[in-house]
């Protein structure tokens, strides 16, 4: 049996596990639209993101640490400046929510949603906003469960730039 894994926040050693479970995440939602075209330097760009989260005051990365040193979960944080004309100011933005699926079914999720509101909780944020994808059933039926309000969704379209754009919209 497994020995439970520790909950912590990510440190720059973790780096190299930070892209590798981010790599599972989009090789397991790569017919989401938003990612299965990830540029080849997507990886050294998403490794600098971490980095950045790590370091930044206002932001950071939890993981789930196993003793071996791989990671089995993870979840960002950041503090956002919402819209000037919308309240609360600021909010805390969650995302990447991923656990390896070897991992699942053991309230791991649960565990790294909990880092995240303790951790937004000491920055006095009134509100998180948790970023997940529209075709995610099993992600969205979660959210929702854990009481994640949806609040709006976020279309894409290629431009076909051989048709003039009044015959895209007809």
């Amino acid at each position: 049996m497994r020995e439970e894994n520790q909950l912590r926040e990510a440190t720059e050693d973790d780096l190299d596990e930070l892209v590798a479970l981010w790599t599972h995440y989009i090789r397991d939602h790569r017919h989401n639209p938003a990612y299965n075209r990830v540029a080849r330097t997507g990886f050294v760009s998403r490794r600098a993101a971490f980095a950045s989260d790590i370091r930044d005051e206002n932001a950071t990365v939890f993981v789930l640490a196993r003793r071996d040193g791989g990671l089995d979960g993870m979840i960002s944080c950041r503090v956002e400046t919402n819209l000037p004309y919308f309240q609360p100011h600021r909010l805390g933005r969650i995302q990447t929510p991923y656990v390896r699926p070897d991992a699942r079914r053991k309230g791991n999720l649960k565990k790294l949603l909990t880092a995240a509101y303790r951790w937004a909780r000491e920055r006095e944020l009134l509100e998180v906003r948790l970023y997940v994808g529209a075709d995610n059933v099993v992600a969205n039926a979660i959210a929702e469960e854990l009481g994640f309000d949806a609040v709006g969704v976020v279309r894409r379209r290629a431009i076909d730039w051989s048709t003039p754009p009044e015959r895209q919209v007809e």
